[in-house]
């Protein structure tokens, strides 16, 4: 596989994000590390290609991060895609409802500020 598919597939697949692009984002968003070591291949990009055909695109979103020898191309982030040797697939889920993992931490969490609130306005009232 050359650098001309590759940039092919990468086009087709979307353009991955960053991290700080991602956290800016959806901060709050829940990601799951969902596939590692998918092949810089034709067969890898083949099933890069099927997943993001096949996935509810309202509800995930796909980032593929580049794996493999850092020697040349990499640094402590990771490794451009262009020039890696295999790949991870990372699934963010965008909606938070009863299926997000965040769903209920963050209704534990509200509820908890209340209460705080509560108990605050209390001591104020005893004292």
């Amino acid at each position: 596989m050359n650098d001309k598919d590759v940039n092919k597939a990468i086009k087709i697949c979307g353009t991955p994000m960053t991290h700080s692009k991602f956290w800016r984002k959806a901060k709050a968003n829940a990601c799951v590390h969902f596939l590692t070591n998918v092949p810089n291949s034709k067969e890898g990009w083949d099933f890069i290609n099927q997943l993001k055909k096949y996935l509810h695109k309202g509800r995930y979103s796909i980032r593929l991060k580049g794996r493999g020898s850092r020697k040349e191309h990499g640094d402590q982030r990771g490794i451009p895609i262009k020039y890696a040797e295999r790949y991870s697939i990372y699934i963010d889920q965008k909606i938070v409802d009863e299926n997000h993992p965040a769903y209920n931490h963050s209704k534990m969490w509200k509820m908890r500020s209340k209460l705080y609130s509560l108990r605050a306005e209390i001591d104020e009232i005893l004292k």
